[in-house]
């Protein structure tokens, strides 16, 4: 009878330690898979690109979607970067720093010239020679979902990381349904902050315009005109030069356009049709019946096209219909006087893949030309877009947004170091 009794207990316990050990299985297994549904669904924390460099980084770590990045380096101090993006949760753009060449990042909201509505987006940035750091965006008219018909520009300026922002509406509507759009901005050699963006004139009449500051973005000068002649130009790009000097490129109705201003941008030498752009849509693309729209309300996979300058040199990169009908991903390069010195593809063409969404930088450190792009080679979902770059004193600083996840509202802004 001792013995039955001593094997029972032995029996139930051993059920017992069984139900533990089942219990803790379970529990473990439900920690785990929250864990995984967490990195997987919530939380989406690593990039397929890590061939992009080291310290491969989420930098934006935010909830809502990011798009539209740009990033610029100090030209006195390489350690300090300076970038923006779009935010869809959120009435302000998002601005990231770095202090440490691009290892950490801090991010925060960025400037607001209205607290009543929210920003647009387009946003680009420039640091000045004092380290005075420049970002242009465009704000709603309201600030409710979806597309707005009449976008104003803002500049936000800021001396150094630390600084105080002093935010300026540049200019005021030409008409009840004007729109200032797309943006870009950069700083000469003096201090000189110069904006391009397309404005709006008329119903059909929508041109590209300078503007600049010679206070540190507290005042800005009348918009004027770049050049008559363009026929619908979109997609401005901006690189100031020595003191005074000023260069743009875009696109309009022609193809690609380039143009040069010695007199801090009152007149500008333009030269149309530089590079052919085959399919270009931009003759049409803003035009609706008898009005023409923002960019941002439309959906046009335009060239994108980005301006640097090297000391003896002007490239334009820029996207391009390939011939065996991909996009590709191509360079333009002119003397300072805007003579053509050679044009082609960059890249590999072996394989047959779109390349698209180009931005580039010059490392003024010993004048390399970099150009970042989104490359579907590999990658047949194409789910990554939105790039940008900057380079300074032999190091890369790529940016790119990672889209794997816009169904769950979330698109990180991703940041690499790439040493030359």
């Amino acid at each position: 009878m001792a013995t039955a009794d001593a094997l029972e207990r032995r029996s139930r316990r051993r059920a017992r330690r069984k139900l533990l050990w089942e219990a803790v299985i379970v529990l473990g297994a439900t920690a785990l898979a929250a864990v995984i549904v967490y990195l997987v669904y919530r939380h989406p924390i690593g990039s397929p690109w890590k061939v992009a460099g080291t310290k491969v980084q989420d930098i934006s770590n935010q909830p809502g979607i990011q798009t539209e990045a740009a990033v610029a380096a100090d030209p006195s101090n390489s350690k300090v970067l300076f970038g923006a993006s779009n935010e869809t949760l959120e009435p302000e753009i998002r601005i990231y720093t770095s202090r440490n060449g691009g290892r950490t990042w801090s991010e925060s909201a960025g400037p607001q010239h209205n607290p009543n509505t929210c920003a647009w987006g387009d946003p680009s940035v420039a640091i000045a020679r004092t380290g005075r750091q420049y970002v242009a965006f465009t704000e709603k008219s309201i600030c409710i979902p979806g597309t707005d018909l009449t976008p104003y520009l803002v500049v936000g300026s800021r001396q150094g990381a630390g600084g105080r922002w002093t935010e300026r509406r540049v200019t005021h509507a030409t008409s009840k349904f004007g729109f200032d759009d797309k943006p870009a901005i950069s700083v000469d050699a003096a201090g000189r902050a110069y904006v391009a963006w397309s404005r709006l004139y008329g119903k059909k009449f929508q041109t590209t315009v300078v503007s600049s500051s010679t206070d540190g973005g507290r005042t800005w000068t009348k918009p004027l005109m770049v050049h008559r002649g363009l026929v619908q130009p979109q997609l401005v790009t901006i690189a100031g030069g020595p003191r005074d000097v000023v260069y743009l490129a875009g696109v309009d109705a022609k193809g690609l356009w380039i143009g040069r201003s010695t007199d801090a941008g009152r007149s500008f030498t333009v030269k149309q049709g530089v590079a052919p752009l085959p399919g270009n849509q931009a003759a049409t693309c803003l035009v609706f019946g008898k009005f023409v729209v923002p960019e941002q309300a439309v959906k046009c996979l335009g060239p994108n096209p980005t301006i640097t300058l090297a000391p003896k040199r002007v490239f334009v990169t820029y996207g391009v219909n390939g011939a065996d009908r991909t996009q590709d991903v191509a360079a333009a390069v002119f003397d300072r006087s805007l003579r053509p010195v050679w044009r082609g593809p960059i890249g590999s063409q072996k394989k047959k893949a779109d390349q698209f969404w180009p931005s580039s930088a010059v490392d003024a450190s010993n004048g390399k030309l970099w150009a970042c792009y989104y490359d579907t080679t590999g990658d047949s979902a194409r789910q990554h877009a939105y790039t940008a770059v900057a380079a300074a004193d032999g190091a890369v600083h790529p940016f790119w947004i990672d889209t794997r996840d816009v169904g769950g509202n979330r698109e990180e802004l991703f940041a690499s170091i790439v040493r030359q």
